[in-house]
């Protein structure tokens, strides 16, 4: 018993303290947002969270700072979410990673889609409009570039404009991109498009459009299905 008491210095104190805060705090949270959701085992929930209600989160799930979901939402398992907001009836699936160095944002309209183990980077703000799939695996939504940083041996803590070059990435209603995308910074998806897997988007794609290849281009113009 002495052995152990010795062990105890403030600095452990403390650290078990934090550990038991941050247990109550979960619990608290999980007990309040499972009344109208359905919550899977080991996920970890920010203080600010807002849901609608019948959201799905699976187990693994984190989420950090200002996300807000919509209703009908379901979160696959091992996603990691922050500084986002999904649209009602949307999906974001396993393994979903959002990625942050910046001071941007992501918005998901209703009834979209983003699959299996893709990357959104909200280094700068990411709109992506409703009815919108995203296959996965693998599809990167980039909205910064540290190619000069790299070319010009800048250190990564140097998160300027200057050598980390960001801009928005909008994706308008009614697009399929395929798994294996890269979408890169500035670039906008036009409505009623069709970005085909294994493409590198380095450049506007005008609505009703089907791209592919690297770089992506234009393969065809795409029919209104509604006319047709």
């Amino acid at each position: 018993m002495t052995t152990i008491l010795r062990k105890l210095t403030p600095g452990v104190i403390k650290r078990w303290v934090r550990a038991i805060n941050a247990n109550m705090i979960q619990f608290i949270l999980k007990n309040r947002f499972s009344k109208n959701n359905n919550l899977g085992r080991n996920i970890i929930l920010s203080k600010d969270l807002i849901t609608g209600i019948n959201c799905t989160i699976y187990s693994n799930v984190t989420i950090e700072n200002s996300v807000v979901l919509g209703n009908n939402v379901t979160i696959g398992p091992g996603a990691l979410l922050k500084y986002i907001s999904v649209g009602d009836n949307s999906m974001v699936d396993k393994n979903v990673l959002c990625v942050r160095w910046g001071i941007g944002s992501i918005k998901i309209g209703k009834n979209s889609y983003i699959g299996v183990n893709n990357v959104l980077d909200c280094a700068n703000n990411i709109v992506i409009g409703d009815y919108v799939h995203i296959a996965g695996p693998s599809t990167a939504i980039w909205t910064h570039s540290s190619a000069p940083m790299a070319l010009s041996g800048i250190p990564l803590g140097d998160l300027s404009e200057t050598h980390r070059p960001t801009a928005p990435v909008a994706i308008e209603n009614n697009v399929w991109i395929g798994g294996n995308c890269t979408i890169y910074p500035g670039v906008t998806i036009g409505n009623h498009s069709i970005i085909a897997p294994n493409t590198a988007v380095t450049k506007n794609v005008e609505p009703y459009s089907m791209v592919g290849g690297v770089p992506g281009k234009v393969i065809k113009k795409i029919e209104d299905q509604k006319t047709t």
